[in-house]
């Protein structure tokens, strides 16, 4: 679970619903890029993958722009 919200020139990356970091606005992107890719090796190392048992979906994060 990856998002992020912004305003002010900053953003507010949120992973389970937790803040975890505070960007400009300029490295949001690059931000959810990074965190994505870090998400995605630590539920590969734990073995997630398929479905988790409640109708949804795990897997490689899926980055969509526009």
């Amino acid at each position: 679970d990856l998002g992020v919200a912004s305003g002010n020139g900053k953003g507010q990356i949120f992973v389970k619903g937790k803040v975890i970091k505070t960007v400009p606005e300029a490295q949001i992107v690059e931000t959810l890029i990074e965190e994505a890719l870090r998400l995605a090796e630590l539920m590969s190392e734990s073995g997630e993958s398929g479905e988790s048992g409640e109708g949804i979906a795990v897997g490689g994060p899926t980055v969509s722009v526009g």
